[in-house]
């Protein structure tokens, strides 16, 4: 249940700000149809102004980790996991039957009213001095009045840079879409919308980025009050950007190879790391349990401020204990594998990396042991049984498909048959995907080891985020030619941003994933011998299916329908 002393303040309006809408609308920029106050009963003082500026922060939620695609994450839509319970949607992702009518994330008409949300705000509050001025008539109430304009300043450049990651979110997706600029359109009109090219998307989130970058407020950390608590700042403008140049460079966006796209990322998440306010937290393993303090870290750069629950856990325990875990989400050993080992800092593939396959998890890097929790691992007071025929292994219902369990975001803490709770945030921009996304820019557009004027090379970059305390891998050797890099690179984004939602976009704008995604989803089967030793054989937990087009989601099929041919399908779709 969620807990009303840590709401962020505009959970709370999302029923007030439902606004009627009167005249006709497609359906990717549908309005909708209750509310409390009419559109001209909103945009009359301070107090609903700012909550009609905290309702686009709404879109928020349930858009973005956690469980939220039919109960499951969208790691278990690519090589990090599979998803223990099989009539859950997100399986269609990965046998390919998905279509333009049935997308298991279909987000195209959800983030456009976003959009046309903050079109609303923004159309509606451009006079706001004189607006909230009629309330503050009275000179006594100058320092509020003042207090407020600046509030309302400042939220409109929020919503702006709100408004440009909800098209961001599109664009990652769908590719090039419509832009648009207001919020009501009449039928012809919309009849009329096309998409822009990726690039000219981009063009204008960047913009939006630079343009609102001095508008917003620094920090958020000690104003005022609680409910201020989570609000974009300056640097979540400097990170969007940051990632968005990244994947405008990025193969699947920029198939000519254009070095000034990297160029242009790099310096991007440079401006990050330049400000000099954001480090590595560190407890790796405690960074993702951070609750709402989660804006008084500085690694998290802006986090979706989330409430206290516990159904996380329900679908995430292990099976076998008492308090009724359903094993939801399954690491898969191809994740697994992608953990170097300790002392060798070597794959475990490679000769001489000191991996030992009758004891698998031995001497790994530890973000392993704080991400995923294998066999034999203690946790809530007794071994994990993932061993055929354990506690918690395969013949149990919804046990482990792999022989894994999640562990990342887990709070292991909770009772369950108490129904005790804990709040639950999720990192959208942190400091260490700004080092990787730097990284990667480097290596691309200089090489692994060329600072070209800036504070430090890709390998610098990347050896900072293997050397946070508590993990300490060893330094990346030196001499790497930009391919061994970009491999390394590629590896380190694959376990330190594991579960986050990278993964299942990464492999498309590397446009890597007829690779990745086509190969077999491998699992651990293990079984215990009578002495209680265990022995470990990797096997396959299923086949997958990824085809070419599926690099872009498809627009929902009625929006192409009604736009008579304007709006065009994504290719192969």
């Amino acid at each position: 249940m969620r807990s009303t002393n840590i709401k962020p303040v505009w959970i709370s309006c999302l029923v007030l700000l439902v606004i009627m809408a009167n005249s006709s609308c497609r359906k990717f920029l549908d309005r909708e149809v209750e509310s409390n106050y009419k559109e001209d009963e909103v945009f009359v003082n301070y107090d609903r102004m700012q909550q009609a500026g905290f309702g686009v922060y709404a879109f928020l939620y349930n858009r973005f980790g956690f469980q939220r695609i039919d109960n499951a994450m969208l790691a278990s839509a690519c090589d990090e996991a599979d998803h223990a319970i099989p009539s859950s949607a997100i399986q269609k992702y990965n046998t390919g039957t998905w279509t333009a009518t049935s997308n298991p994330e279909d987000c195209w008409s959800f983030f456009y009213q976003g959009i046309r949300r903050a079109n609303l705000f923004l159309e509606n509050s451009e006079n706001y001095k004189q607006i909230i001025y009629r309330d503050t008539l009275d000179p006594a109430n100058k320092s509020s009045y003042e207090a407020n304009v600046k509030d309302i300043a400042w939220l409109r450049a929020e919503v702006r840079l709100l408004r440009a990651l909800y098209y961001f979110e599109l664009i990652k997706r769908y590719g090039g879409v419509p832009l648009v600029d207001k919020s009501t359109y009449t039928d012809d009109e919309l009849k009329q919308f096309k998409r822009k090219t990726f690039d000219e998307c981009t063009e204008f989130i960047k913009a939006e980025c630079d343009s609102v970058y001095p508008q917003l407020k620094d920090t958020w950390v000690g104003f005022s009050s609680e409910k201020w608590r989570g609000r974009i700042t300056q640097a979540v403008a400097l990170a969007l950007k940051a990632r968005l140049l990244l994947y405008a460079a990025s193969p699947l966006n920029n198939p000519s190879n254009d070095v000034a796209k990297w160029i242009a990322a790099a310096k991007a998440a440079h401006d990050v790391i330049a400000l000099g306010k954001y480090g590595l937290h560190n407890s790796y393993s405690g960074l993702f349990r951070l609750g709402n303090g989660a804006d008084g870290n500085t690694e998290v750069i802006f986090a979706i401020q989330g409430w206290a629950r516990n159904d996380f856990e329900r679908m995430n325990y292990p099976v076998g204990y008492s308090q009724g875990g359903q094993g939801s989400t399954c690491p898969s050993q191809n994740l697994v594998d992608a953990y170097e080992m300790k002392a060798t800092g070597m794959a475990i593939g490679e000769p001489g990396s000191g991996y030992d396959p009758a004891n698998p998890y031995a001497g790994r890097d530890p973000r392993l042991g704080m991400s995923i929790l294998t066999n034999n691992t203690s946790f809530k007071g007794r071994p994990v049984e993932s061993w055929v025929g354990g506690l918690d292994g395969l013949g149990k219902l919804n046990a482990t498909t792999t022989g894994y369990y999640l562990r990342k975001f887990v709070d292991e803490g909770l009772d369950l048959e108490k129904n005790t709770s804990s709040v639950h945030t999720w990192v959208l921009f942190r400091y260490a995907e700004i080092l990787l996304d730097y990284a990667e820019a480097m290596n691309e557009a200089y090489g692994p080891e060329t600072a070209s004027g800036y504070s430090m090379t890709a390998k610098a970059a990347v050896d900072q985020v293997r050397q946070r305390p508590g993990v300490n891998m060893p330094l990346l050797p030196p001499g790497l030619s930009k391919e061994e890099m970009r491999e390394h690179i590629r590896n380190e984004r694959r376990v330190e941003l594991a579960f986050e939602e990278h993964r299942f976009f990464d492999v498309r704008r590397w446009k890597i994933a007829e690779q990745t995604e086509n190969l077999p989803l491998m699992a651990m089967q293990i079984t215990k011998t009578p002495e209680g030793t265990f022995k470990y054989l990797v096997r396959k937990a299923e086949d997958r299916v990824f085809q070419p087009k599926m690099y872009w989601y498809p627009i929902p099929e009625p929006e192409v329908l009604k736009s008579e041919g304007n709006l065009t399908q994504s290719p192969g779709w």
